[in-house]
């Protein structure tokens, strides 16, 4: 199992000399990376996330990915995929995995108030390559996506923090408050029924 890589990929000199400043001590060494349970159920139930590649320029570019929930699959304890679909036709996130691999994602689930950084390096999947690999991809959680894919994402993962939630605030989507208010409604009509 590879070594998680996060204190190597987020921490460099000014950030250690920055929390060192502050009295702040980081490990220099986390072991053995995989995902942890909690982390691949965060993944799994994400209906978006934020996608920050490098550009050749060594700019980053973040750009936001979305889709039913379940989309993103969990391969293994080290690496996610998703199909892309059609968007603005810009392909600055595909073109710079072309270039350089190395990515970020960022996953919030806004109920829980939990956030997931996992780094890696994303390889970019055509659908004539592993037509396997795109109709397995297809199965997003309880749906299935007959439409046009462009391409796969393969990101095989080399760190993952899963940090401080203190400034998240809970957000709820209405399927969820839709199911929390149906119990009022019923009593409700019962009510007025009575």
């Amino acid at each position: 199992m590879p070594t998680n890589r996060y204190p190597e990929i987020a921490f460099g000199p000014a950030a250690r000399a920055r929390q060192e400043s502050t009295g702040v001590t980081r490990p220099t060494e986390t072991g053995e990376f995989a995902l942890e349970g909690t982390d691949s159920a965060l993944i799994r139930r994400a209906d978006h996330f934020l996608l920050s590649s490098v550009t050749e320029s060594g700019w980053p570019y973040v750009q936001h990915r979305g889709g039913p929930t379940g989309f993103v699959h969990v391969l293994t304890h080290t690496s996610l995929a998703w199909l892309e679909f059609r968007g603005n036709r810009q392909y600055v996130s595909v073109g710079n995995m072309d270039h350089d691999g190395r990515v970020c994602l960022l996953f919030v689930d806004y109920p829980t108030r939990a956030r997931l950084k996992v780094f890696g390096h994303a390889r970019v999947i055509e659908p004539d390559r592993d037509p396997d690999l795109i109709g397995r991809l297809r199965s997003m959680g309880e749906r299935t996506y007959t439409g046009h894919v462009e391409r796969a994402i393969v990101v095989d993962l080399v760190a993952a923090d899963a940090n401080c939630s203190k400034h998240i605030t809970p957000r709820w989507d209405r399927a969820y408050i839709d199911d929390l208010t149906e119990v009022y409604r019923r009593q409700i009509d019962e009510l007025r029924e009575g």
